[in-house]
Protein backbone atom coordinates (compact mmCIF):
# COMPACT_ATOMS: atom_id res chain seq x y z
CA UNK A 1 0.00 0.00 0.00
CA UNK A 2 3.06 2.67 0.99
CA UNK A 3 4.35 1.68 -2.48
CA UNK A 4 1.01 2.47 -4.62
CA UNK A 5 1.31 5.46 -2.28
CA UNK A 6 4.19 6.90 -2.71
CA UNK A 7 3.89 6.31 -6.65
CA UNK A 8 1.07 7.50 -7.13
CA UNK A 9 2.49 11.08 -5.44
CA UNK A 10 5.16 10.65 -7.76
CA UNK A 11 3.14 10.47 -10.99
CA UNK A 12 1.31 13.46 -9.48
CA UNK A 13 4.72 15.64 -8.58
CA UNK A 14 5.22 14.63 -12.52
CA UNK A 15 2.26 15.46 -13.84
CA UNK A 16 2.45 18.65 -12.16
CA UNK A 17 5.40 19.55 -13.69
CA UNK A 18 4.70 18.56 -17.36
CA UNK A 19 1.66 20.84 -16.59
CA UNK A 20 3.84 23.70 -15.35
CA UNK A 21 6.46 23.51 -18.51
CA UNK A 22 4.06 22.36 -20.73
CA UNK A 23 4.02 25.83 -23.10
CA UNK A 24 7.95 25.49 -23.28
CA UNK A 25 7.45 21.53 -23.70
CA UNK A 26 5.14 22.15 -27.05
CA UNK A 27 7.60 24.92 -28.41
CA UNK A 28 10.86 22.93 -28.09
CA UNK A 29 9.13 19.81 -29.96
CA UNK A 30 7.04 21.94 -32.38
CA UNK A 31 10.82 23.50 -33.17
CA UNK A 32 12.21 20.45 -33.49
CA UNK A 33 9.73 19.25 -36.12
CA UNK A 34 9.55 22.20 -37.77
CA UNK A 35 13.88 21.84 -38.76
CA UNK A 36 13.52 18.14 -39.41
CA UNK A 37 10.26 19.37 -42.39
CA UNK A 38 12.48 22.30 -43.13
CA UNK A 39 16.04 20.38 -43.67
CA UNK A 40 13.94 17.34 -45.63
CA UNK A 41 12.27 19.81 -47.92
CA UNK A 42 15.69 21.32 -48.78
CA UNK A 43 17.25 18.08 -49.25
CA UNK A 44 13.98 17.26 -51.76
CA UNK A 45 12.59 14.56 -49.88
CA UNK A 46 8.95 13.88 -50.48
CA UNK A 47 7.61 12.98 -46.60
CA UNK A 48 8.69 13.15 -42.80
CA UNK A 49 8.20 10.60 -40.33
CA UNK A 50 7.01 11.90 -36.91
CA UNK A 51 7.47 9.51 -33.54
CA UNK A 52 4.42 9.28 -31.58
CA UNK A 53 5.65 11.97 -28.69
CA UNK A 54 6.31 14.26 -31.42
CA UNK A 55 2.49 13.63 -32.93
CA UNK A 56 1.45 14.12 -29.29
CA UNK A 57 2.96 16.99 -28.35
CA UNK A 58 2.87 18.97 -31.11
CA UNK A 59 -0.49 18.41 -32.51
CA UNK A 60 0.79 17.89 -36.31
CA UNK A 61 -1.16 15.54 -38.70
CA UNK A 62 -0.09 13.11 -40.68
CA UNK A 63 -0.94 9.61 -42.71
CA UNK A 64 0.58 6.57 -42.78
CA UNK A 65 3.56 8.01 -44.38
CA UNK A 66 4.44 10.84 -42.45
CA UNK A 67 3.83 14.69 -43.81
CA UNK A 68 4.24 14.96 -47.03
CA UNK A 69 5.80 17.52 -48.17
CA UNK A 70 7.06 16.71 -51.40
CA UNK A 71 3.36 18.14 -52.96
CA UNK A 72 2.23 20.20 -50.22
CA UNK A 73 5.06 22.56 -48.93
CA UNK A 74 5.21 25.69 -50.58
CA UNK A 75 8.85 26.68 -49.09
CA UNK A 76 9.55 27.99 -45.56
CA UNK A 77 8.89 31.62 -43.97
CA UNK A 78 11.24 32.85 -41.70
CA UNK A 79 10.94 36.48 -39.81
CA UNK A 80 13.59 36.88 -37.42
CA UNK A 81 12.43 39.88 -35.30
CA UNK A 82 9.38 37.61 -34.50
CA UNK A 83 11.10 34.20 -34.31
CA UNK A 84 9.07 32.59 -36.67
CA UNK A 85 10.62 30.14 -38.94
CA UNK A 86 7.47 27.56 -39.76
CA UNK A 87 6.57 25.36 -43.10
CA UNK A 88 4.15 26.84 -45.53
CA UNK A 89 1.88 24.64 -47.30
CA UNK A 90 -0.13 24.74 -50.29
CA UNK A 91 -3.62 25.74 -50.35
CA UNK A 92 -6.53 25.11 -49.88
CA UNK A 93 -6.47 25.82 -46.19
CA UNK A 94 -7.49 23.37 -43.62
CA UNK A 95 -6.92 22.84 -40.08
CA UNK A 96 -4.46 19.92 -40.74
CA UNK A 97 -1.71 22.06 -42.38
CA UNK A 98 -2.32 24.88 -39.68
CA UNK A 99 -1.54 22.51 -37.41
CA UNK A 100 1.74 21.31 -39.13
CA UNK A 101 2.75 24.75 -39.98
CA UNK A 102 0.93 27.56 -41.78
CA UNK A 103 -0.92 27.42 -45.47
CA UNK A 104 -2.19 29.12 -48.38
CA UNK A 105 -5.27 30.02 -48.65
CA UNK A 106 -6.67 28.69 -51.73
CA UNK A 107 -5.60 25.52 -54.13
CA UNK A 108 -4.81 28.43 -56.56
CA UNK A 109 -2.44 30.47 -54.54
CA UNK A 110 0.81 30.61 -56.01
CA UNK A 111 4.11 32.49 -55.77
CA UNK A 112 3.53 34.11 -58.85
CA UNK A 113 0.35 36.02 -57.80
CA UNK A 114 0.47 40.03 -56.87
CA UNK A 115 -0.55 39.23 -53.52
CA UNK A 116 0.04 35.91 -51.96
CA UNK A 117 -2.04 35.08 -48.68
CA UNK A 118 -0.80 33.03 -45.96
CA UNK A 119 -2.15 32.11 -42.89
CA UNK A 120 -1.70 30.53 -39.43
CA UNK A 121 -2.34 30.20 -36.07
CA UNK A 122 -1.38 32.17 -33.00
CA UNK A 123 -3.74 30.09 -30.09
CA UNK A 124 -1.17 26.89 -30.41
CA UNK A 125 1.39 28.17 -27.94
CA UNK A 126 4.20 30.60 -26.74
CA UNK A 127 6.82 30.82 -30.00
CA UNK A 128 4.71 28.29 -32.16
CA UNK A 129 3.45 29.64 -35.64
CA UNK A 130 2.33 32.99 -35.67
CA UNK A 131 2.05 33.49 -32.10
CA UNK A 132 4.86 36.06 -31.84
CA UNK A 133 3.88 37.81 -35.05
CA UNK A 134 3.42 41.05 -33.02
CA UNK A 135 7.25 41.06 -32.25
CA UNK A 136 7.65 42.29 -35.93
CA UNK A 137 7.53 45.95 -36.85
CA UNK A 138 7.56 48.34 -40.13
CA UNK A 139 10.52 47.48 -42.25
CA UNK A 140 11.63 44.11 -40.89
CA UNK A 141 12.34 41.46 -42.92
CA UNK A 142 10.56 38.25 -44.55
CA UNK A 143 12.05 35.73 -46.36
CA UNK A 144 10.44 32.85 -48.05
CA UNK A 145 12.96 30.37 -48.84
CA UNK A 146 11.84 27.98 -51.63
CA UNK A 147 13.80 24.82 -52.62
CA UNK A 148 15.26 27.07 -55.80
CA UNK A 149 15.36 30.68 -54.49
CA UNK A 150 14.90 33.16 -51.63
CA UNK A 151 12.64 35.95 -51.50
CA UNK A 152 13.02 38.89 -49.63
CA UNK A 153 10.36 41.21 -48.33
CA UNK A 154 9.84 43.78 -46.15
CA UNK A 155 7.26 44.68 -43.81
CA UNK A 156 5.28 47.55 -44.60
CA UNK A 157 2.30 47.55 -42.78
CA UNK A 158 0.92 46.16 -39.35
CA UNK A 159 -3.10 46.78 -39.03
CA UNK A 160 -6.19 45.15 -37.85
CA UNK A 161 -9.42 44.65 -39.60
CA UNK A 162 -12.54 42.50 -39.34
CA UNK A 163 -13.11 39.00 -40.50
CA UNK A 164 -15.08 40.48 -43.36
CA UNK A 165 -12.74 42.23 -44.90
CA UNK A 166 -11.32 40.36 -47.57
CA UNK A 167 -10.13 43.54 -49.11
CA UNK A 168 -6.69 43.19 -48.20
CA UNK A 169 -6.53 39.91 -50.61
CA UNK A 170 -7.39 41.85 -53.79
CA UNK A 171 -4.78 41.31 -56.20
CA UNK A 172 -3.60 44.99 -57.82
CA UNK A 173 -1.86 44.48 -61.24
CA UNK A 174 1.39 46.40 -62.24
CA UNK A 175 2.22 46.55 -58.00
CA UNK A 176 5.32 44.97 -56.83
CA UNK A 177 4.61 41.68 -55.15
CA UNK A 178 3.41 41.25 -51.40
CA UNK A 179 2.93 38.91 -49.21
CA UNK A 180 -0.33 39.68 -46.74
CA UNK A 181 0.06 37.16 -43.58
CA UNK A 182 -3.06 36.85 -41.70
CA UNK A 183 -3.98 35.88 -38.38
CA UNK A 184 -6.76 35.86 -35.17
CA UNK A 185 -6.75 38.92 -33.06
CA UNK A 186 -8.86 39.71 -30.22
CA UNK A 187 -10.63 36.68 -28.77
CA UNK A 188 -13.66 37.33 -26.72
CA UNK A 189 -14.51 34.53 -24.44
CA UNK A 190 -18.18 35.11 -24.40
CA UNK A 191 -18.48 34.23 -27.51
CA UNK A 192 -15.83 32.41 -27.63
CA UNK A 193 -14.84 33.89 -31.27
CA UNK A 194 -11.77 36.01 -32.15
CA UNK A 195 -13.11 39.09 -33.23
CA UNK A 196 -10.50 40.65 -35.62
CA UNK A 197 -7.87 39.81 -37.78
CA UNK A 198 -4.11 41.16 -37.48
CA UNK A 199 -2.96 41.91 -41.15
CA UNK A 200 1.01 42.21 -41.89
CA UNK A 201 1.75 43.36 -45.19
CA UNK A 202 5.55 42.80 -46.93
CA UNK A 203 6.56 44.36 -50.07
CA UNK A 204 9.15 42.38 -51.95
CA UNK A 205 12.49 44.01 -52.21
CA UNK A 206 14.95 40.97 -53.67
CA UNK A 207 14.01 37.97 -55.51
Amino acid sequence: MRVLVRTAGVLMIFAAIVLFFWQDIREYFTDQVNDRLITAYQAGDDDVKLNPIETFVTGARQDTKGINIGDDMAGVLEIASADILEPVYMGPLSEEKLRNGVSFLEDTDNLDMQNIPIAGHRVEGAGIRFNYIDRASVGDEINFITRDETRVYEITEMFEVDPSEVGVLDQTAGDPQELTLITCEEYNPETLLFEKRLIVKAEIVEG
